[in-house]
């Protein structure tokens, strides 16, 4: 026989034939990776939008409450302030939906809609764009003062200015501190005119107290370095700094009449223990007082009231007393 006439046959297997019926495994696996991504991701946007107090509500009720227990059904939209109808466009919001709730329940709806303070004039304020915008006003709770808050946030963030801008909610109103950082020198040593940097950022400021008409505090800091003068001290420097910033604030669009004081601390309240030279030292501080705190204040350096009768009842002990004192026999012949 002869080999060239001899046919070669090749048999070609494919390899995972026999495996062939899971070959989609890896997509169900990444399904399910992509949603808990999601959820993920879901979950610090929430904790990222929601303030301190939101979270330990929310944490409450996950607690306490089932879908189970009869609680309202949430897929209602008549139980949602925020239904959407079936063209897409949101509907009007239903004012009673806290009301069927729970009593421990955290009231529905967005957090910043639930932290915008009363008593806006526009319809549309504190919607849409607008929702975490300043409204006229005084603010007095520890809600408002937060939303204030954030309004300087976000002028820090535009100025770029969110290690030179620090505020914080404290009991007596909002504290707002202006300092140096190691880019930026509000002032240079010794002197009291501000640097361009700090100037625009104090001009942006003013437009701010347009709105908030809660009085304002404004106070002056130095290091510990002592002035190079006899007749001109820390204090002197510290103040004029104060009065440095006030001119700007007004020269932003703050209203005169916010400023109810304008102190100067020279050296005495450090920011930086550590470096008592340190730049961040040399500062200027706003403190917006609540009504509360302001009524406390003019209190303190209101004029002395003058001296009041004594009560009813003092006044009845001391003839009692009087009238129960000893008779004597010299005493009744001088009647």
């Amino acid at each position: 026989m002869n080999n060239s006439d001899t046919q070669i046959v090749v048999r070609r297997q494919r390899r995972g034939d026999k495996n062939a019926k899971h070959a989609g495994a890896w997509k169900v696996a990444f399904a399910d990776f992509t949603l808990a991504m999601m959820a993920f991701f879901m979950v610090m946007w929430l904790m990222q939008v929601s303030s301190k107090q939101e979270r330990s509500q929310l944490a409450h009720y996950m607690r306490t409450h089932s879908v189970f227990d009869g609680s309202p059904n949430f897929f209602d939209p008549q139980n949602s302030p925020y239904p959407v109808d079936l063209g897409g466009s949101p509907s009007i919001i239903d004012n009673e939906a806290a009301n069927r709730l729970p009593p421990d329940n955290p009231l529905p709806g967005m957090s910043e809609y639930l932290s915008i303070p009363k008593g806006e004039r526009d319809p549309a304020a504190g919607q849409g764009k607008q929702l975490n915008s300043v409204i006229d006003g005084t603010f007095a709770t520890a809600e408002e003062l937060s939303l204030l808050l954030q309004n300087f946030q976000e002028i820090a963030q535009t100025k770029h200015a969110q290690t030179n801008l620090l505020v914080e909610v404290i009991p007596s109103g909002l504290r707002v501190i202006i300092k140096d950082d190691r880019h930026h020198q509000m002032f240079p040593r010794g002197e009291v005119e501000m640097t361009p940097f700090f100037e625009d950022l104090l001009f942006s400021l003013g437009p701010v107290f347009k709105k908030v008409r809660n009085q304002v505090i404004i106070s002056g800091h130095t290091d510990i370095t002592s002035y190079n003068s006899s007749a001109y001290s820390n204090w002197e420097l510290s103040a004029a700094r104060a009065l440095q910033a006030r001119r700007l604030l007004e020269a932003g669009g703050m209203p005169s009449e916010r400023v109810e004081q304008v102190n100067a601390f020279a050296s005495t309240r450090l920011l930086n223990t550590e470096d008592k030279t340190g730049s961040e030292n040399r500062r200027v501080e706003l403190l917006i007082l609540t009504p509360k705190a302001e009524k406390q204040l003019n209190a303190l350096f209101s004029s002395i009231a003058p001296e009041s009768k004594p009560a009813p009842a003092v006044v009845d002990a001391a003839d009692k007393a009087e009238a129960n004192q000893p008779v004597t026999r010299m005493s009744e012949m001088q009647q």
